[in-house]
């Protein structure tokens, strides 16, 4: 009985590692990349300065969960929770298999990641950019997008990653959004042209999330096929549904709250809310593949 207690909270530390180095890095990437495309060098420095703490602790948190999750690695695999302290079975882990290698790439980049906001000085928001798309590289060629080899491989994990990286783009953007729009009735001038350059990114990163995402179940799901008794796409079907509240949301405010905001009062705390209920469910869907991620698919 103890050792299924035990066995649970690994698997519930897995899981909570999983979802905390996948989305802080997806938030930082997100609203670093919105910055840096806002077309507004003033308003993008100082928004840039504004969200520095934030994006600042979302990279510390990543930085511990990720490197905990080689250790985590090491238990699953060996069946010990002994090998989590091992240093020659870390060190096995670590450079001798595929999992190790993306976890040493995870690593680097979301130490480099820390740093680059910790140091003194502020950092352009294209770096930050490039350093955070470096951490879900990592994330991103691990898991479930290894299961190929070969050309089909390498188009599986390219895929992949394209898909992280337009999800995070999508939920992280919101990040710099929120705060112009809760500083919508004074600086709606600046606040303006920078979200509508948002709205014509977004809708290609909507669209490459969306398009990468199906490509991405069918290559998972092409040899095992549609199972109502697998608990992996139980997850999975709960994942999309979220993602399609999503894509609801994200139409319903470019198209009816975002024409109505100079005519109707209601349009402002309407928007801020919806945007809200955005980070929440993409934060959710996030966490949903880190949990169907540690289960066979079939």
């Amino acid at each position: 009985m103890e050792l299924h207690g035990q066995v649970i909270m690994l698997a519930a530390a897995n899981v909570v590692c999983r979802f905390v180095s996948a989305l802080a890095p997806m938030l930082v990437f997100g609203a670093s990349l919105m910055l840096a495309t806002s077309g507004n060098a003033q308003v993008a420095q100082r928004l840039n300065a504004r969200l520095r703490p934030l994006l600042r602790g979302l990279a510390t948190i990543a930085l511990p969960a990720a490197l905990l999750l080689l250790s985590l690695e090491a238990a699953f695999v060996t069946d010990s929770r002994a090998a989590m302290h091992d240093p020659a079975t870390l060190r096995q882990v670590a450079l001798f298999t595929d999992y190790g290698h993306a976890w040493m790439a995870q690593g680097i980049a979301s130490l480099i990641l820390c740093l680059a906001l910790w140091l003194p000085g502020l950092r352009s928001p294209a770096l930050l950019a490039c350093l955070s798309a470096c951490v879900l590289v990592g994330v991103g060629i691990n898991g479930h997008a290894t299961m190929d080899e070969g050309l089909l491989g390498l188009a599986h994990l390219a895929n992949n990653v394209a898909h992280i990286l337009c999800s995070a783009y999508w939920i992280g953007a919101l990040l710099v959004v929120l705060p112009l729009l809760y500083s919508w009735r004074d600086e709606h001038r600046d606040a303006s042209p920078i979200m509508m350059r948002f709205s014509t990114l977004g809708h290609f990163a909507v669209a490459g999330s969306l398009l990468t995402g199906v490509l991405d179940t069918w290559l998972i799901l092409r040899g095992s096929g549609l199972s109502f008794h697998s608990r992996y796409q139980q997850w999975l079907a709960a994942k999309i549904a979220v993602v399609l509240a999503m894509t609801i949301l994200a139409l319903s405010n470019r198209y009816y709250w975002v024409p109505r905001l100079a005519s109707e009062a209601r349009a402002l705390p309407a928007l801020r809310r919806q945007v809200w209920y955005t980070v929440a469910a993409g934060s959710l869907a996030v966490l949903l593949v880190a949990l169907f991620g540690t289960l066979s698919p079939g």
